[in-house]
């Protein structure tokens, strides 16, 4: 069978289960080069060991896929080094939001915008991962970090996600839940799969970032339009994505965090520059 660990033999169903069919509820079985839902008989095709459950998206996720599978990405990372650099450096800004996971050997933990797997190094080799990504650029990228490790891959929408309830022993997302299409319903799924009591950690930058943009700060409608266009083509952001950012300005994350985890906690990272949300998934 392919797998989405080159580097080991990781079977898609022994041992861990939690395959889910988004068309009906049912489970998933093993079908050779794809998993089968022995209720309804839709396939899932197994490619370049990426489980593909979702390749069809629209609107906010649509757009969000068509950037992280173009050349802006890569361009508009080198904003993103330098933004770590005034952070203290990659590693340490991201031990803000990694911190909030648990320690324990063997944790089963689940990726919610996985991208492109860069802090796989950083976390337990025993833990077993799966992740989500709608973008095969990034899901391609991180088959290729995950070589050696128990990781399975999937392209899927964090508003449905293709697992049973209560799976995970730690929901982990990061640079995602401000541009889905639904991010009240995307963490309302994330707490679904996590077993109850789990920790859920949510990470991504400030909605309002380019509200510190002079224009923004202004409120002067052609500066505004000059913040817009300088993010959409010297930062290479792209005009739809530069739309999108704008849309969820107001995006109230905490209020979302209160919504669907228990004991949520609301905190500002990177110099106000991110957040991380953390609570705990309800009992199913």
């Amino acid at each position: 069978m392919s797998v989405s660990s080159p580097g080991r033999s990781t079977s898609w169903t022994a041992g861990f289960d939690p395959w889910r069919c988004v068309a009906c509820g049912g489970g998933l079985g093993d079908g050779g080069d794809a998993l089968v839902c022995g209720s309804c008989g839709h396939v899932y095709p197994i490619r370049d060991g990426v489980l593909v459950v979702r390749d069809e998206v629209a609107d906010n996720n649509r757009i969000a896929q068509d950037f992280y599978n173009s050349p802006l990405w890569p361009k508009f990372r080198v904003w993103e080094h330098v933004f770590w650099f005034f952070n203290g450096g990659e590693r340490r800004a991201r031990d803000k939001v990694l911190r909030h996971l648990p320690t324990g050997p063997g944790l089963r933990l689940l990726d919610v915008a996985i991208g492109d797997g860069v802090y796989l190094d950083w976390l337990p080799g025993d833990w077993q991962i799966t992740g989500v990504d709608i973008s095969t650029a990034q899901l391609a990228a991180c088959r290729r970090r995950a070589e050696g490790r128990d990781v399975r891959l999937t392209l899927a929408e964090a508003e449905d996600l293709p697992f049973h309830n209560g799976q995970f022993d730690a929901v982990l997302s990061i640079g995602g839940l401000n541009h889905f299409n639904d991010p009240g319903r995307a963490l309302a799924e994330m707490a679904r799969v996590a077993r109850a009591g789990a920790p859920v950690v949510v990470s991504d930058e400030a909605p309002d970032l380019t509200g510190r943009m002079l224009g923004h700060l202004t409120g002067i409608p052609a500066l505004i339009r000059l913040d817009n266009w300088f993010v959409a083509h010297v930062m290479h952001l792209g005009r739809d994505f530069t739309d999108l950012v704008e849309r969820n300005r107001h995006l109230d994350v905490a209020k979302l965090g209160r919504a669907a985890l228990r004991d949520s906690t609301f905190e500002w990272i990177w110099r106000k520059g991110g957040y991380v949300l953390v609570g705990e998934a309800p009992a199913k």
